[in-house]
């Protein structure tokens, strides 16, 4: 894109409490954005939310010093999203009470989701419900932001970033996610070093599914650095302490250790998303509880909400809150990203695209997560090469499963939905009546959400 003195920049879910306040500063202090003027708009369906983060930044800004950033609500989409240089999502269609079901319905059936926003009956009601809403939102920026660039932060990663993707071109789009800086985080820990960038990765696979195919530590072999590390020990006992997830759940990264040991090659370490990819680990409550895998309850996430809208409340009063909101940068990269592409100047990062080729024996159409690289032209991923054959196992399935859900919730085909969900790994305990007979139920809870056609 052309340099541009103002760049414009819409925020569906721009009242999230926990992704806006972070989000937008890090946009704000992004090292080369002082020389922009910032117009950022906030869309969401909860009005009071958008207005309550508007009113914050009011506040900050005073505070911080600066004039050249624009903060407000918007009363509707095409107002907010007209002539975006950039879009960011960051929504869940339903809340709390549409998840709900989808806990509570496949745990009738023995399913024990751990989180169940992306894979399993749980990600594929989320899915069902989120994607006729992500077609739309594709279908007016294409209309009225058509040179923007859209960051997507909402789960399902594969099956709604595809959505938009398919939509607006594959190099408009990319889904983020932060799961490799966990990986490094605890690689670092573990091997004593003074910075992460002592570590190079090529991994590959979904978005809460990827694997580490190779990993240099200051140049040598990690993995064999690893084995080395491990003998006589345990994949956790390495770790020391137990890395605690935003959510406040740890695992001690047992399943890690366990798929680690049989595969060779270092999984995603976020036990309580990569259990979700297997019946057998979250069908099982005394695997469960061998595995230390805690399921994040519907009350969970309400006190989490309750918590971040008082931080914001304390916030705006000026008062102490549990953390600040400063001027240092978090992990999230959206701010590198924005401005890689207004300067024009290369980024790499871990991306969720749609695969042409960059995992060959991954689906190509399936959004996979892969380094990538950003600059004007957009997102471009970086070729990581096939997975071993015995990781490729278990992760193809699910990318079929992705292309298949999003093709049936676009069409409103239900038969096909329940026949994506049938094949879906997650429910391989189950027989096909009784996945059926769930799906059917998963589809009656969010009924209101579904496509009309």
């Amino acid at each position: 894109m052309q340099h541009s003195e103002t760049i414009k920049i819409a925020h569906i879910g721009g009242g999230s409490q926990n992704w806006a306040p972070t989000v937008i500063r890090d946009i704000i202090f992004k090292r080369g954005m002082e020389r922009l003027r910032l117009d950022i708009r906030l869309l969401d369906i909860d009005a009071p939310r958008a207005k309550a983060i508007e009113t914050l930044f009011d506040v900050k800004l005073k505070e911080w010093g600066i004039d050249r950033v624009r903060i407000r609500a918007a009363a509707e989409a095409r107002e907010a999203l007209s002539n975006a240089d950039f879009v960011l999502i960051t929504i869940s269609t339903g809340r709390l009470e549409a998840m709900r079901h989808d806990l509570a319905i496949p745990e009738k059936y023995g399913v024990y989701h751990t989180v169940g926003d992306t894979s399993g009956p749980g990600g594929w009601s989320r899915s069902l419900r989120n994607i006729p809403v992500f077609k739309t939102y594709a279908e007016l920026i294409k209309k009225v932001a058509p040179k923007a660039y859209v960051l997507n932060y909402t789960n399902p990663m594969g099956t709604l970033t595809k959505v938009l993707a398919d939509e607006l071109g594959p190099n408009k789009v990319v889904g983020l996610c932060h799961g490799l800086f966990e990986a490094l985080e605890v690689l670092q820990r573990i091997f004593g070093l003074q910075s992460e960038k002592e570590v190079i990765t090529r991994f590959a696979g979904l978005n809460h599914f990827f694997w580490v195919l190779d990993m240099k530590i200051n140049g040598r072999d990690g993995h064999k650095m690893l084995r080395d590390k491990m003998k006589g020990r345990k994949f956790h006992e390495l770790v020391g302490e137990a890395y605690e997830d935003p959510m406040g759940f740890s695992s001690r990264y047992l399943l890690a250790g366990e798929l680690l040991e049989n595969y060779g090659h270092l999984p995603y370490i976020g036990d309580r998303h990569t259990c979700e990819f297997f019946s057998c680990y979250i069908t099982s409550p005394e695997l469960m509880e061998r595995f230390g895998l805690k399921r994040t309850s519907i009350e969970d996430r309400e006190r989490g909400y309750r918590a971040a809208a008082e931080r914001i409340k304390l916030w705006t009063e000026g008062k102490e809150a549990d953390f600040a909101l400063n001027t240092e940068p978090s992990r999230e990269t959206a701010a590198d990203i924005m401005h890689a592409i207004v300067f024009n100047e290369g980024f790499t990062d871990v991306v969720n695209t749609v695969n042409a080729g960059q995992v060959p024996n991954l689906p190509l159409g399936a959004v996979v997560e892969t380094m990538g690289l950003v600059d004007s032209s957009g997102f471009r991923a970086l070729a990581a090469g096939p997975l071993p054959e015995s990781i490729k196992a278990v992760v193809a399935p699910h990318a079929e499963v992705q292309i298949r859900t999003v093709q049936a919730g676009l069409s409103g085909d239900k038969e096909a939905a329940l026949m994506a969900l049938v094949a879906d790994p997650v429910c391989a305990r189950l027989t096909v009546s009784d996945i059926k007979k769930m799906g059917q139920e998963l589809i009656a809870a969010n009924r209101r959400f579904m496509h009309k056609g």
